[in-house]
């Protein structure tokens, strides 16, 4: 725990945080070492939130376009009507594609290009943060206090971290 706590972190690509012996850290090890600076937790907090939203928006995008192309391409554009006594027309329709899934997959996507880089500066940030932290001391103890104690048993030193 206190090795995890003095190490330098380093971001990789898609969010992914190494340390100092490049091995990665989940998520949830990167939280019990920023515990300690409640601001830091929660910007890594809120870049691991844009994140998992950035990926659903493109992938639910890319399924939008997929379920619409997949949608006009095995779309004949021909349908039976029936007019009366067992009998049916034949009805060219229109085929409508490009449809609102597509347009609706497309927004998606614009949306998540802006959200994904967002998230990867805040993580960026955090970690700068956090290593600038740990390179100034940061007050990592608010008071340390020496004692000289003397007893029938002797002479000795303490030392009191709070």
């Amino acid at each position: 725990s206190i090795q995890l706590h003095s190490q330098k972190l380093v971001y990789k690509s898609n969010g992914n945080i190494l340390d100092s012996e490049n091995q990665k850290i989940t998520p949830n090890q990167v939280r019990e070492i920023l515990k300690g600076n409640q601001q830091l937790l929660a910007d890594y907090n809120d870049g691991r939130s844009k994140k998992t939203a950035g990926n659903i928006l493109l992938i639910g995008g890319l399924g939008f376009l997929t379920a619409d192309l997949v949608k006009g391409v095995t779309a004949s554009g021909i349908s039976q009507t029936p007019i009366g006594g067992g009998q049916y027309a034949l009805k060219d329709e229109k085929n409508s594609y490009p449809s609102l899934l597509t347009y609706i997959g497309v927004a998606a996507i614009i949306i998540a290009i802006p959200v994904k880089i967002g998230f990867s500066k805040k993580i960026k940030n955090v970690v700068t943060e956090y290593n600038n932290q740990n390179a100034i001391g940061n007050k990592q103890f608010e008071s340390t206090k020496v004692d000289l104690i003397t007893n029938s048993n002797g002479v000795g030193l303490r030392l009191t971290l709070k």
